[in-house]
């Protein structure tokens, strides 16, 4: 059997996923253990020592490639679940990684799972080189393409830079947006659509009504339940919820 792991932010990616490998595969597949966390994610890699991954390449915190690329000899096989544009699927292609992309069905998983038992028989596993390959291309493509970001407002899209964004605030089913030059806007966006959006550059949810840019934080202050100092000298509370999480993520921005 192959002890596989499930590593998705999405609930109901997991929950498809799952479902399929257990009506499909059920005589080659066991999942041993599921997450929508990367960092819990890690934790139960180090757990379990899966034979097999699946693991979503875009999530808040912590990329799929940059949770690979934290062990440092990998020895389970990997399966990148995406649902990227056509520039990174051609990525995947390049650089010979296994993905699956979403929504996901059952003869894309099927197949994959076919691949993963030649793999095994074969004793191969060399991720090292496809993942080096595969980071350099999204990077290129990250680097082109992410830059701006267009906030939708009740009479106009406003583009600006994303490094300029110091934190998103919910308010009912609306998103205040605080700039780096003061300045605040309200868009008409929900607070888990530029959750969506940001998660994979740096932004992190530390509360369910606070986004915060990882790169904008001034002080984080361990006091009093957990709170972070923003550059325009806000503070944010961390909810208890996200607090571990939050930890892991700064650990990569602390010497």
């Amino acid at each position: 059997m192959i002890r596989t792991i499930i590593i998705d932010d999405e609930p109901s990616a997991v929950n498809v996923l799952g479902l399929l490998l257990k009506k499909k595969c059920r005589d080659d597949v066991e999942v041993v253990a599921t997450s929508n966390s990367p960092f819990e994610g890690k934790m139960l890699i180090e757990q379990y020592n899966p034979d097999l991954v699946f693991l979503d390449i875009e999530m808040p915190g912590m990329t799929g490639v940059d949770l690979v690329r934290s062990f440092n000899n990998p020895g389970f096989r990997v399966v990148f679940v995406t649902a990227y544009d056509d520039y990174a699927v051609e990525a995947f292609r390049l650089s010979a990684v296994n993905y699956l992309l979403k929504p996901v069905g059952p003869e894309n998983v099927i197949s994959t799972i076919e691949k993963i038992k030649t793999d095994m028989a074969k004793n191969e596993n060399n991720i090292a080189a496809p993942l080096q390959q595969l980071e350099k291309i999204l990077n290129q493509h990250s680097s082109d393409n992410i830059s701006r970001i267009g906030i939708a407002m009740a009479d106009k899209i406003i583009f600006l830079p994303v490094g300029e964004i110091l934190y998103c605030e919910a308010q009912g089913g609306y998103t205040n947006i605080y700039l780096q030059d003061g300045n605040k806007i309200l868009s008409s966006k929900s607070l888990g659509d530029f959750e969506n959006q940001l998660g994979p550059q740096h932004f992190f949810r530390i509360h369910h009504s606070s986004l915060i840019n990882m790169n904008r934080i001034k002080e984080f202050q361990r006091y009093d339940g957990g709170y972070v100092v923003m550059e325009n000298g806000k503070n944010l509370e961390i909810s208890q919820r996200k607090r571990k999480d939050f930890l892991q993520a700064i650990s990569r921005y602390v010497v």
